[in-house]
């Protein structure tokens, strides 16, 4: 592995465990937060319809759902609330010294968190003590939920960032650019994900009452069975669908034969899934809620490792330039030794390259094409004059239609002298 655009501080070995790690997190808290979306869901529609048709069945199953999905009340508060700090350190971590994201753009979900998870507990004490919470509770469940699913949405745009890394200096000008359609379509994908393992849920623990068991309801379970397949014959329709889009709307900088490997496994443990629920019996003790469940888990890890591998191919590519005094040292082995830079200039020319690590290598190579022009097709149009290529970089104008326009780089005076410094010298000793 040879990471393009790792920050200067960071090892490819620390690069990898943190992606490792990132993967532990978001497997252990998306699926967690995808069933506490989609079965609050379940609960808050079925209560309403049950409440309008006096249903008993619908406000039994409400309550049952919401109690399966969310476990308990500090189970909810804790897996809701403490896992999102830790995806945002590694994320954080894994940007490292590039153009970073405003605070606002990470506080905002947790806000969100903050607001949703108390509001749903509120929402289940209540319909635990009774089938028909009053209607401040059940408001109280909707703007829980509300808040919740937007705080996951924004998670997913901020996941977004870092599959499209090239993104980090207009989204720190602008917020608006966080939205993408590959965020929304993940999201979306997300979604179908959760309300599929709702049902495994629902079908693994709700409806099982034994023939003849003092209170069974066959016409309950029956109920159960119905609606757990419904929810995981949606989720399963729709994830394959939504993998593919998933894929369209990837930067071409994260596509590798390892994102379509674990993207293809989506559609085959979707097809998996119609295979139990085609052969759910219509009463009797089995139910395959297990199968259903585990397949929907295995799917959510599929489209983490797509979504890993694809973060790994955006910060990976060709070798960055050597630094000025290794450039000027390989020069001079072959060159005039004026190559080399004065000592008073080596400190400089250092900085400078740091400078370009951090915030120019998002858009810029110098022998290839990613989001601007390569390096070495344009610096040489400046023929050495540092203070006309100073003048660009201080205030970016559009030259080639070909390419997006260059944002004004968030960098102080001393540090656009000393990286225009660094590309003249770059340029000029590899050539």
């Amino acid at each position: 592995m040879n990471p393009l655009a790792l920050p200067p501080a960071m090892s490819p070995d620390t690069f990898l465990v943190l992606r490792y790690l990132l993967i532990a997190a978001l497997l252990l808290y998306l699926p967690f937060l995808g069933i506490v979306i989609a079965g609050s869901a379940a609960s808050l529609a079925l209560n309403f319809f049950g409440r309008e048709d006096r249903d008993e069945g619908a406000l039994r199953l409400s309550r049952e759902w919401i109690e399966a999905v969310t476990v308990n009340r500090w189970v909810l508060l804790l897996l809701g609330l403490l896992p999102y700090p830790a995806v945002a350190y590694l994320c954080l971590r894994i940007l490292g010294g590039r153009t970073s994201l405003p605070a606002i753009a990470w506080i905002v979900p947790f806000g969100a968190l903050l607001v949703g998870c108390p509001l749903l507990s509120l929402y289940r004490s209540a319909i635990r003590r009774t089938g028909e919470p009053p209607a401040a509770p059940f408001r109280a469940g909707t703007a829980g939920l509300l808040a919740t699913g937007f705080a996951s949405y924004l998670m997913f745009l901020l996941l977004g960032v870092l599959a499209d890394p090239a993104k980090l200096p207009l989204v720190r000008s602008n917020l608006v650019f966080l939205f993408s359609w590959h965020s929304l379509v993940g999201f979306l994908l997300f979604l179908a994900l959760s309300f599929g393992l709702a049902g495994g849920i629902a079908l693994r623990f709700l409806g099982r009452s034994k023939a003849g068991e003092a209170g069974a309801d066959p016409g309950y379970d029956a109920r159960v069975r119905t609606a757990g397949t419904s929810f995981a014959l949606g989720g399963a329709l729709a994830a394959p669908a939504l993998v593919v889009l998933y894929l369209v709307s990837l930067p071409a900088t994260g596509m590798s034969a390892g994102v379509f490997v674990m993207a293809a496994a989506v559609p085959v443990l979707a097809l998996a899934v119609f295979a139990p629920l085609s052969l759910l019996p219509g009463n009797g003790e089995r139910t395959p809620g297990d199968r259903v469940t585990s397949l929907f888990v295995l799917m959510f890890l599929a489209v983490i490792l797509c979504y890993q591998a694809a973060v790994g191919n955006a910060f990976q590519g060709l070798s960055a330039p050597p630094g000025p005094l290794a450039a000027a040292g390989a020069v001079s082995k072959g060159g005039p030794e004026t190559e080399k830079p004065a000592a008073g200039d080596a400190a400089a020319l250092e900085k400078g390259k740091k400078v370009y690590d951090a915030v120019c290598s998002v858009c810029h190579r110098f022998d290839v094409k990613i989001i601007g022009p390569p390096y070495n097709d344009v610096v040489p149009k400046y023929k050495g004059n540092v203070e006309k290529l100073k003048a660009f970089i201080r205030n970016p104008v559009k030259v080639d239609p070909s390419f997006p326009a260059m944002p004004k780089p968030p960098i102080k005076e001393d540090e656009i002298d000393a990286v225009a410094r660094y590309l003249l010298f770059t340029v000029k000793v590899g050539k």
